[in-house]
C-alpha cells in the first residue's frame, strides 16, 4: 500500500464524524466547530453511501469518485502539491462542506476544482480566520483553477451545493 493511500485511510479514520461524501487527503482536515452547520449537514461517516435516491442522481457511482478525482485535478506528483479532497454533495444530506489545511504557511496557492452533476458547487477558499468570499468560484460540470493568497498560517475550503447531487474534486498547490 503506497504512502498516499495510507495517508488517505488515516485521515478518513480520523474524520469519521465528518460530512457525508467527502474524502480529504494530505493534511486536509474537517473543522466542524469553525462555523455553524446548516440543518442539511450530516454527521455520518465520510465513507457512508448516499441514500439510493441521491446515488442514482450522481454522475458516477460513489465507489468510483476517488479514482475519478485522481485524474480530474492535479495530484501528488504535481510541483507544489499541498493536498486534495473529493466526494459528493447533496441537499438532502450534506449541501455544505468545510475542510482546512491548518499548517500551511502564508503564501500564494492555486486551487483547482472539478465538479460533475446537475448541481452548482460554490467554492470559497482563503485564510482560516477570514469570512468566506462574497463571490465564490461557481462550478457546474467544469474544471476551474483559481489563485489564493493567504496572509496567515492555514487555509480553509468551503463548498456549498445548490441543486441536484454532484461530485467534486479539489486540489491545492503552492505557487509562490
Amino acid at each position: 500500500m503506497d504512502g498516499r493511500r495510507m495517508a488517505t485511510i488515516g485521515l478518513a479514520l480520523a474524520t469519521m464524524t465528518g460530512v457525508v461524501g467527502c474524502t480529504p487527503t494530505a493534511d486536509a482536515e474537517r473543522d466542524a466547530s469553525a462555523s455553524p452547520s446548516p440543518p442539511t449537514t450530516s454527521t455520518t461517516s465520510p465513507d457512508a453511501a448516499p441514500d439510493p435516491a441521491v446515488a442514482e442522481k450522481l454522475p458516477i457511482p460513489v465507489d468510483d469518485i476517488a479514482d475519478w478525482a485522481e485524474t480530474a485535478v492535479p495530484g501528488s506528483d504535481t510541483d507544489g502539491y499541498v493536498g486534495s479532497l473529493s466526494g459528493w454533495l447533496s441537499e438532502p444530506s450534506s449541501a455544505h462542506y468545510r475542510s482546512q489545511f491548518s499548517s500551511l504557511e502564508p503564501g500564494t496557492y492555486q486551487a483547482q476544482i472539478a465538479c460533475r452533476g446537475d448541481g452548482t458547487i460554490s467554492a470559497s477558499v482563503g485564510d482560516l480566520d477570514a469570512e468566506p468570499s462574497p463571490q465564490p468560484t461557481q462550478c457546474t460540470n467544469a474544471t476551474i483553477a483559481f489563485d489564493i493568497m493567504t496572509t496567515s498560517t492555514g487555509l480553509k475550503v468551503d463548498l456549498d451545493l445548490q441543486g441536484e447531487p454532484s461530485i467534486f474534486a479539489v486540489s491545492v498547490r503552492r505557487v509562490g
